[in-house]
């Protein structure tokens, strides 16, 4: 993996994460284009720290807060949306292993696109908002447990669900990026268990400017969602994701360019 290459895919990582565009299915895809065929691991680990520095940043405010009061009602719903996320990872861990071969890529964009008009729909056509409850915080859990599948948005999905329940805007997004940081740890554990059959071959230079720029570029992917989450301009991300579930299935399918 070159220097370029590292860069590139730690900007498209801090993007995506937080995009609802889906990271893991950007990164599948890049991947294939550039032709990286060294094993990822590390590097996947790496950049994804890069996101959560991402969201301290943004965050610090409120997560100081959870630290310093660790039983408050915030706190509470973030570990009920954390549990079935566990679970899913856990009981279908093979299943989305055997997923990033990127061989049903093009079903997880179209599934995001899917959402991401429903999300739209949702924003324009529900004028009674709540603040999000104990059984919505799992149903969100369940959403960000299927969002292991590349293609599927983690934030896309997360926010959908939320919006669909008529929980407020900047709560669906807040709790959705606040849900992420146990959801992404965990996801690093996991990785870790098989860090020791991987291959250490990409250079410390490469590894630190992914993990860099993947923590400058989801910082202001955290932003410019919180400005679309108030437009509520989510057809645009729809429309984008259904013409790069079409290219990936004309590739896959057809034209076999990558």
């Amino acid at each position: 993996m070159t220097l370029f290459v590292a860069i590139f895919l730690g900007i498209v990582q801090g993007m995506t994460e937080f995009l609802p565009v889906s990271s893991s299915g950007h990164l599948v895809l890049f991947q294939k284009i550039f032709g990286v065929d060294v094993d990822c691991l590390f590097f996947d680990i790496v950049v994804h720290l890069g996101t959560l520095v991402a969201i301290f940043i943004v965050y610090r405010k409120t997560i100081i807060d959870l630290i310093k009061h660790p039983f408050q009602e915030k706190a509470q719903k973030l570990v009920f949306a954390t549990l079935p996320t566990i679970i899913i990872a856990i009981l279908f861990k093979d299943v989305f292993k055997s997923s990033f071969n990127g061989n049903f890529l093009f079903l997880g964009f179209f599934a995001t696109a899917v959402m991401m008009f429903v999300a739209d729909y949702s924003c324009k056509h529900n004028y009674q908002y709540k603040s999000l409850s104990y059984g919505g915080a799992i149903i969100m859990g369940v959403f960000q447990g299927m969002a292991i599948f590349p293609g599927v948005s983690r934030s896309g999905s997360t926010i959908t669900s939320a919006l669909v329940q008529g929980v407020r805007r900047n709560e669906s997004a807040e709790f959705s990026f606040l849900m992420s940081i146990p959801a992404i740890l965990g996801s690093l554990v996991f990785e870790l268990f098989d860090i020791g059959t991987a291959t250490l071959n990409i250079s410390v230079f490469s590894l630190f400017a992914g993990f860099v720029f993947s923590a400058i570029s989801g910082y202001f992917a955290i932003k410019f969602m919180l400005k679309v989450i108030k437009k509520a301009k989510f057809n645009l991300f729809g429309v984008y994701l259904l013409l790069l579930a079409i290219f990936v299935a004309l590739n896959q399918f057809i034209f076999k360019l990558f």
